[in-house]
């Protein structure tokens, strides 16, 4: 994803719109539940939201660590 936004430049609401509609399998129903259960919509995030979303449900403590430093 990250190789797709360095090409076009794209804002941060659009990031997030491309990334959510991107999602597969197990991600998409996460995302669809998030919509419908929580209301978040990909209209109303920007990238560093939707981001961050996606790594508190799919990155273990240890890789988000990992990746801040």
């Amino acid at each position: 994803m990250w190789k797709f936004f360095r090409l076009h430049d794209y804002s941060e609401n659009m990031k997030a719109r491309i990334a959510t509609y991107s999602h597969k399998g197990k991600a998409d129903i996460w995302w669809e539940d998030l919509n419908n259960v929580i209301g978040i919509h990909e209209e109303d995030l920007t990238w560093n939201e939707s981001e961050s979303l996606f790594k508190k449900k799919y990155l273990s403590e240890r890789e988000f660590d990992d990746g801040e430093k």
